[in-house]
């Protein structure tokens, strides 16, 4: 078999793996879904989602990877120059929950491991985005546990009591809410 041939192969178990894992995720929320479960739902032996991935949480850790890497590279835009940097991962976020509406419905509402990794994966893109550039938040752990957890708790209000909502409205009122209370500092004024 050829290496192409073989990294095909690879991505598709892995897609299949991710796709059973959110459909799983769906139905009964992340703590019930079993390796044996997500295994048998993407039609794969246990011993090629061993291959891939140590444990179910690995899995959803690289899925959340890709999301973050996707934030990071959409949260870029030149279009938004007034936003805080820590703030730029939003709209794109927000369009994301709309796209996965079921699975963040799922996430939110269930106390999960699965929640828990949602909120450190934001914590750690908006931490550093408080702390690179020329200016710097004072706390910027503080700060990005702040965002995160207002950002989430938005999000939740959306999907449970505001669904009409278009994520561009959903992002306007969370920025004119949040974006005040990140008052930022020179690198050069702070280590003085």
């Amino acid at each position: 078999m050829t290496k192409a041939k073989q990294d095909r192969r690879i991505e598709r178990s892995k897609r299949a793996l991710t796709k059973a894992l959110i459909e799983l995720m769906v139905e009964n929320g992340y703590e019930a879904a079993s390796v044996a479960d997500i295994a048998e739902r993407a039609n794969v032996g246990r011993s090629t989602f061993y291959a891939h991935y140590a444990d179910k949480e690995d899995l959803l850790r690289e899925s959340l990877h890709e999301l973050r890497g996707y934030l990071a590279e959409a949260g870029h835009s030149p279009e938004e120059p007034d936003v805080h940097p820590a703030l730029s991962f939003s709209l794109p976020m927000l369009k994301h929950v709309s796209e996965v509406e079921d699975l963040f419905r799922a996430i939110v509402t269930r106390r999960s491991t699965a929640q828990d990794l949602v909120h450190e994966m934001l914590v750690e893109l908006v931490e550093e985005r408080l702390t690179d550039g020329t200016q710097r938040a004072s706390k910027p752990r503080l700060c990005a546990q702040h965002v995160v957890g207002s950002f989430l708790a938005i999000c939740s209000w959306w999907m449970t009591s505001a669904p009409e909502l278009t994520p561009e409205h959903v992002n306007t009122e969370f920025r004119l809410l949040v974006q005040p209370g990140l008052v930022l500092e020179s690198k050069d004024k702070s280590e003085t």
